[in-house]
């Protein structure tokens, strides 16, 4: 008898309410700590920001430009330094608030957003609405939905999980259209068999360092490189449009999002070295947000779910089994002893894969 492709999975394994508090105490510890060093790094980032400042009060004043209508109504000039510097103040003191009182509340953050966004606008004054800092802003912005702070550190519930993966959804969803939007115009010229430059092409990598390098006044010197093995940028292109376009699938996986992290800081580290293409604040905030406390700061952790786990189970739904397949059994046992180990096996696609393999070798 031919199995059907559901049948196939017939292993099951059903999560405890002791592994979803685990997951929901590890969400809540990590973040509240990874908003802390994020607190700490925004005032480095407001410190880089007053001395951009310090430069473009040099360019002429003529060239102050927005090409949205609203920008200009906001700030239709560069603002003198009376106005800028109180910004910046309000800017600090919102963050230092909240950082010492390690809580986030809703109007001073909501404040604090609005400022960081005002004292990046100079940035983008010059006729070009450029994507500097957006991941910073929109982190602030996040943060206004997400409710923690250090007394409900002690009593995480599922609500607080889940609006921190929305938290990292959001982020993360800026990298997953970045990878699909590049994946439509690449088929039709594919399929159209388009002489215009694409993605693919042999002469993909120059184009792509043709702006970053003329700014720079630089030579590509890397040219020969990726015009003599044209696979190398071709095979980086698509192993780099797989990573953006899966990106939003670690706020949802707690093991895979330092993985996410850490493959696109390389993306990030990349870029800068062989495009001279510089995301350095979206690579600190990746630090920041991404990083594994739980797993650094293993021992502080431990004492903590040791208290957490004595909490009453009665917010905590349990959840129907789910079928499964040897990979997925794998995969949960190297879950069980090393946690974060097991994240690069919950990359979107293996599990499929896994099941479509197990499927084609029961039907035979």
């Amino acid at each position: 008898m031919t199995p059907s492709l559901l049948s196939a999975f017939k292993e099951t394994n059903i999560r405890t309410k002791s592994d979803q508090r685990e997951d929901i105490s590890r969400n809540v510890f990590n973040f509240f700590v990874s908003v802390q060093v994020f607190r700490i790094f925004t005032f480095v980032w407001i410190y880089w920001t007053i001395q951009k400042f310090i430069l473009l009060q040099d360019r002429p004043k003529e060239i102050f430009w927005f090409n949205d209508k609203l920008v200009s109504w906001i700030m239709p000039a560069l603002p003198g330094e009376t106005l800028f510097y109180t910004i910046a103040g309000i800017a600090i003191a919102a963050n230092l608030v909240q950082l010492v009182f390690l809580r986030n509340m809703v109007i001073v953050q909501l404040v604090l957003a609005l400022c960081l966004l005002w004292l990046n606008l100079p940035h983008w004054g010059y006729g070009f609405l450029s994507h500097v800092n957006h991941t910073l802003l929109l982190s602030h912005l996040f943060l206004i939905f997400v409710p923690v702070s250090r007394h409900l550190l002690q009593a995480p519930d599922k609500y607080v999980h889940q609006a921190i993966n929305w938290f990292y959804a959001g982020i993360l969803f800026t990298y997953t259209l970045a990878g699909l939007w590049k994946v439509p115009s690449l088929l039709f010229k594919l399929v159209t068999f388009s002489p215009d430059a694409h993605w693919l092409h042999p002469y993909g990598a120059l184009f792509n360092s043709f702006v970053s390098y003329r700014n720079f006044d630089l030579n590509f010197e890397l040219e020969t490189i990726f015009t003599e093995h044209v696979l190398l940028w071709q095979v980086s292109f698509l192993i780099v449009v797989y990573l953006q376009s899966i990106s939003i699938f670690g706020a949802f996986r707690q093991p895979l999002r330092p993985w996410i992290g850490l493959l696109l800081i390389i993306f990030h580290v990349m870029n800068m070295l062989v495009f001279l293409t510089y995301f350095v604040v979206a690579t600190l905030l990746i630090v920041c947000l991404f990083t594994p406390y739980s797993l650094i700061l293993q021992p502080l952790y431990k004492r903590y779910y040791a208290v957490i786990n004595s909490i009453s189970e009665a917010s905590v739904v349990k959840e129907p089994a789910e079928y499964q397949t040897a990979f997925e059994n794998y995969r949960n046992k190297i879950k069980e002893s090393n946690y974060y180990l097991s994240g690069i096996l919950f990359l979107p696609g293996l599990r499929t894969a896994s099941r479509l393999l197990h499927y084609l070798r029961h039907k035979r």
